[in-house]
């Protein structure tokens, strides 16, 4: 009797110990697939962030205008008061709206506008131009105003080609009725970054940011100029900088 309950006793230890290994190897394992699937998740995000900086901020352009399609837009006037547009567009020559009028194309007076709503971004008036908003951190946000380098584009066609000087102020004449989108073209973007205060706007600038720099983060500005990756045109770096202003 002793014997037979001593070889009962160790199955059940034995058994004991299989659903422990067992249950241990599905917990490590669920761990496991959980990092995995989180660090997957960042990877993404990381490539769609990558992405949307590539897409808002571009360098150059195939057309005249931000969007390939006029789209409807809620305007905000100098007043208050707002305005549904059907048919709205940034033009990249000045950063400014033009609209559909019937079969013409018109440009808003900029002047009476405070900020253009579109479905995924929102553009504000800086003096005489329209500025996307980037990112925002509390009261302060990130601007960015794109508009088509004309000098850099004649250069451009200079180099490429002969080209007599009646022929190169055709194709550099960029006008509000030139919206349409040509591969052949490409327009070299000059981006304008600024910051924007508590309402104060600045544009971004080494000299402008050092001053607005707060006593206690100036070595910390120092270190973040300096740092590898950092550039003046890169949203991501200009996002460090504003959260030490």
């Amino acid at each position: 009797m002793l014997k037979s309950g001593a070889k009962l006793q160790k199955k059940q230890v034995g058994c004991i110990q299989f659903v422990y290994i067992a249950r241990n190897y599905y917990f490590c394992r669920k761990i496991i697939m959980k990092k995995i699937c989180h660090t997957i998740f960042l990877i993404m995000m990381l490539v769609n962030a990558s992405a949307l900086h590539a897409q808002t901020i571009p360098n150059t352009a195939t057309r005249t205008t931000v969007f390939e399609k006029f789209v409807p837009a809620i305007i905000t006037l100098s007043n208050g008061k707002t305005l549904k547009q059907k048919s709205a567009n940034i033009f990249l020559k000045n950063s400014s709206l033009v609209y559909k009028h019937g079969m013409l194309n018109m440009e808003a007076d900029i002047e009476q506008i405070k900020s253009v709503q579109f479905a995924n971004s929102l553009y504000v008036r800086v003096d005489t131009c329209l500025a996307l908003v980037i990112d925002s951190i509390g009261n302060k946000r990130l601007l960015c105003a794109s508009f088509i380098d004309e000098n850099a584009y004649r250069n451009q066609l200079l180099n490429e080609r002969q080209i007599t000087n009646f022929e190169l102020g055709e194709h550099v004449n960029v006008t509000s009725t030139d919206i349409s989108s040509d591969k052949s073209k490409e327009y070299p973007l000059n981006n304008v970054f600024f910051f924007d205060i508590n309402g104060k706007v600045v544009k971004v600038h080494e000299r402008n940011i050092k001053r607005l720099t707060i006593n206690k983060n100036r070595r910390l500005y120092k270190i973040t100029i300096q740092s590898a990756g950092f550039s003046w045109d890169n949203p991501e770096s200009l996002m460090k900088l504003l959260d030490l202003l």
